[in-house]
């Protein structure tokens, strides 16, 4: 690995230097090198096997004075770099020149190339025949944990090993690797007339941290298990209780709007908000690039901003944007790291038990479908299911109910937050519980 990171930075620096020889102002390149394996199997049988023992590609990005073009290639020999080089300084020739167009300032990029603990190099280790071994292991847990799971929907391990690098013209070179696995099951279950379908899926950068197949392919069981029976949820307001998963999907549907595009595109709710309160005051929300082992982890960004912990969220007031070089120059400010990493929720005291608990009559939501925001005005209604909550407890399932609000106001309706956060993705949330919310459904 040492070595193709050598080797790889230094064919960085050769197109760098080649774009400078022939009239570039500014230039840099990204490269990504990867080994993969995904299989699924289905009913104890291999139902897909997909390796790629080796990908990479290679892309440049050219500044003739304020005109940027772009190429990419996967073809690394020295003499089709300096095609590439030539054909993309070219282009320039007809493209129109955008005066927020450039490469970061030298002051904000990575000094220093953090190592954040992002390769399990066991994970290579593993042959193709573990990886089913442990696919078919979730799946037979999954089926055999009660009768009423009559069929699957598969389950599935895959990985990834990649190696990133990047240079740019302002001297910036540096390079980083990192390893993912998965391990998922999708399971079918059936009592009466009704039938469902659920899973449960777990992802880390280190293989010893996912979790066994047997406690997912449980887990799977016990979530198709519990939406059997459901019925259809009555219309009415009340308090709704967001599970980790979908207050995670809610907070990375908030993260969008915040991005620096939407902001400078004026297509965000959370336009001019910088400063005014747009959650509960209990509310905080973290941006970390530097966790150690994160999903989301990186020591810079796609253009070389130094990786950061950032609030974007502080006491309920919006204290940041997601800004990359472009969005910055945009609005007129400087750049905070780029795109989101590991995006959080600060969590907070109470257990999910003691969340549930404080519900006299209301909704624990566990799955939503359907678009359903609008990240311009921050309408918010999507087609929900979930367990409906009776004097405290967890009473019986529901489905084919809407829930509808404004983010802005669910935020700021918060009323709890649980102690439960887990990174099971780059965005994570604990338990939280929304004061009032619409619920459509039968009259």
């Amino acid at each position: 690995m040492k070595n193709d990171k050598a080797r790889l930075e230094a064919l960085a620096q050769f197109v760098i230097g080649e774009a400078k020889r022939m009239g570039a102002t500014d230039s840099d390149v990204s490269i990504g090198t990867w080994s993969s394996v995904d299989t699924t199997v289905r009913l104890g049988e291999v139902e897909k096997l997909e390796t790629a023992a080796q990908g990479r590609s290679l892309s440049l990005r050219v500044f003739v004075g304020q005109v940027v073009t772009s190429a990419s290639t996967s073809d690394f020999t020295r003499r089709n770099l300096t095609k590439l080089v030539r054909g993309t300084i070219a282009l320039a020739k007809a493209a129109q020149p955008d005066e927020y167009a450039g490469l970061p300032d030298k002051e904000d990029l990575a000094s220093l190339v953090a190592d954040l603990d992002l390769t399990d190099t066991s994970i290579s280790k593993l042959s193709v025949a573990d990886k089913i071994a442990m696919a078919k292991s979730c799946e037979d847990a999954a089926r055999a944990f009660d009768e009423r799971v009559t069929n699957s929907q598969g389950a599935s391990f895959s990985d990834s090993l990649g190696l990133t690098v990047y240079a740019n013209s302002r001297g910036f070179v540096g390079s980083y690797s990192g390893s993912r696995c998965s391990l998922s099951c999708s399971v079918i279950a059936q009592q009466g007339d009704s039938m469902q379908t659920d899973g449960w899926s777990s992802s880390n950068r280190k293989l010893a941290l996912i979790g066994t197949p047997e406690s997912i392919g449980n887990e799977a069981a016990r979530r198709v298990l519990r939406r059997l029976g459901a019925v259809r949820g009555k219309s009415q307001e009340v308090p709704v209780v967001f599970d980790p998963v979908m207050a995670a999907q809610l907070l990375g549907q908030f993260a969008g709007v915040a991005a620096g595009g939407a902001i400078y595109r004026r297509t965000s709710f959370l336009v001019d908000k910088l400063g005014e309160q747009v959650a509960c005051p209990e509310l905080t929300v973290i941006d970390d690039a530097l966790i150690p082992g994160g999903l989301g982890s990186r020591p810079f960004s796609g253009e070389g901003l130094a990786g950061r912990q950032r609030t974007i969220v502080d006491n309920g007031k919006l204290a940041s944007y997601f800004l990359d070089s472009y969005s910055a120059r945009k609005l007129g400010t400087r750049p905070n790291g780029g795109g989101q990493s590991n995006l959080y929720i600060k969590p907070g005291t109470k257990t999910p038990e003691e969340i549930i608990a404080s519900v006299k009559n209301g909704l624990y939501l566990t799955h939503v479908s359907g678009p359903g925001f609008n990240g311009v005005t921050g309408d918010y209604s999507r087609g929900a299911s979930g367990i409906w909550i009776e004097n405290g407890e967890l009473a019986h399932p529901v489905q084919e109910i809407t829930i509808a609000g404004n983010v802005l106001d669910m935020l700021k309706s918060i009323e709890a937050i649980g102690n439960d956060l887990e990174f099971r993705s780059s965005v994570a949330s604990p338990t939280l519980k929304i004061g009032s919310m619409m619920i459509a459904g039968k009259q």
